[in-house]
C-alpha cells in the first residue's frame, strides 16, 4: 500500500465521508501515481452511473496561505498539470484545511489556469466549497470540452428556442436572494402553448462574481429579456391600493384615493422585481431570441438533418 502522510489522510477521510453521505462510491487509489489520490463514482437514486471523476487531494493549512481573502491561489508544476489535462477521466483538485474544516475544489480544464514560466496557477473561490449537500456540482467536470458543452446545451434548449421563434409567449421568473453573498437564482420558465401554460424549472444555480441577472443570461445565452410590464403593473396596483387609499364612501360605494393610479405610477427605467419581501426579489421577464438564438436555428437545420449521410457513407481507409 502506498505510504500516505498522516496529514494527507485527513483529507482523504474527509472526502470519503462527504461522498458516503450521498451514497457515492469513493475509491482511494493505493497504487503510486504522480497526481491522482482517488476516484469517485456518481450514484443517482441508488443506481451507479458509471460516471467517474479522478481526484487529487491537498491537505493542510499551508495550501490556504496564499489568499486575497476571497480566493486561494493554488500552484502546480507543468508535469502534473499536463498529466491531469491528458487524463482519460475528468480531474478535480480538492484543498482541505483540517483546522477550519473547509473543503474547496476546482476542475482541471485548460481555460481556467494561468500559465507561468515553469508552473500553472489558479484562484479558487473560498465559496466554491464541497459538502455532502452539494456533491452534484462535480457533475460539471465530466469530460466534455467547454465548447462541446455549450453546443450540447443549445441542442438541449432547441425545442424551447423553436417555441420562442414560432411566436409562443415565453416568460421566465427567477428569485434573487438579495442578502446572500453568493449569487444564486431559481428559474421557472413558462410557455404559453394554445392558451395553456407549461412550467419548466431549472435547479438553483450559484455563481460567485456574477449578479443574478448575469447568471440568467448564462443559463439562457440565446435569449434577450424584456420586463413583463403587465405583471409589474398588476403588482404595483396592489401597492397603490395600500399606499394611496384615502377612504371609502359607504353611501355611494366608492373608494377614494389621494391621487390617481396614473399620477402615482412610475414606468420602470430598469428591470424591477414584481415581488419583494426584503429577503427575496422575484423578477418576471419576457423571453425573445437574440442573434445567437436565431443563428443556432440555422445550425440546428444541419444538426437535425435526417439524411444520415455520416452513417451510410464510408472511405477506403474505413475498410482496410
Amino acid at each position: 500500500m502506498q505510504n500516505v502522510p498522516q496529514t494527507e489522510r485527513l483529507g482523504i477521510a474527509k472526502l470519503e465521508m462527504i461522498f458516503a453521505e450521498n451514497g457515492w462510491l469513493f475509491r482511494e487509489q493505493f497504487v503510486k501515481d504522480i497526481g491522482i489520490d482517488a476516484q469517485v463514482e456518481i450514484v443517482e437514486k441508488n443506481v451507479s452511473t458509471g460516471e467517474l471523476i479522478a481526484i487529487q487531494v491537498k491537505t493542510g493549512e499551508s495550501y490556504f496561505k496564499e489568499t486575497d481573502g476571497k480566493h486561494i491561489v493554488y500552484r502546480v508544476n507543468k508535469k502534473h498539470y499536463t498529466y491531469w489535462l491528458k487524463h482519460s477521466l475528468p480531474v478535480v483538485i480538492v484543498l482541505y484545511n483540517p483546522k477550519t474544516d473547509l473543503v474547496i475544489w476546482c476542475p482541471i480544464v485548460n481555460d481556467n489556469w494561468e500559465e507561468l514560466e515553469d508552473s500553472y496557477k489558479i484562484k479558487i473561490s473560498i465559496e466554491q466549497t464541497l459538502e455532502s449537500k452539494n456533491c452534484m456540482v462535480l457533475k460539471k467536470v465530466l469530460k466534455l470540452p467547454l465548447q462541446t458543452f455549450r453546443l450540447h446545451k443549445l441542442i438541449l434548449d432547441h425545442s424551447l428556442i423553436e417555441k420562442v421563434n414560432e411566436g409562443n409567449e415565453v416568460c421566465v421568473e427567477y428569485d434573487d436572494w438579495i442578502n446572500k453573498s453568493l449569487s444564486r437564482i431559481e428559474v421557472r420558465i413558462y410557455i404559453n402553448v394554445n392558451g395553456e401554460w407549461e412550467e419548466h424549472k431549472i435547479p438553483m444555480t450559484y455563481c460567485a462574481g456574477l449578479t443574478s441577472h448575469q447568471i440568467l443570461e448564462k443559463i439562457l445565452p440565446w435569449a434577450d429579456f424584456e420586463m413583463d410590464i403587465d405583471a409589474y403593473e398588476e403588482r404595483k396596483r396592489e401597492e397603490y391600493e395600500n399606499e394611496a387609499y384615502a377612504y371609502y364612501d359607504k353611501e355611494d360605494g366608492v373608494k377614494y384615493y389621494s391621487e390617481t393610479f396614473d399620477e402615482w405610477y412610475e414606468e420602470p427605467k430598469s428591470f424591477q422585481p414584481i415581488y419583494s419581501d426584503g429577503e427575496i426579489e422575484t423578477y418576471r421577464l419576457i423571453v425573445k431570441l437574440n442573434d445567437l438564438g436565431s443563428a443556432f436555428l440555422t445550425v440546428a437545420n444541419y444538426l437535425f438533418d435526417k439524411s444520415k449521410f455520416e452513417i451510410r457513407s464510408f472511405t477506403i481507409d474505413d475498410i482496410i
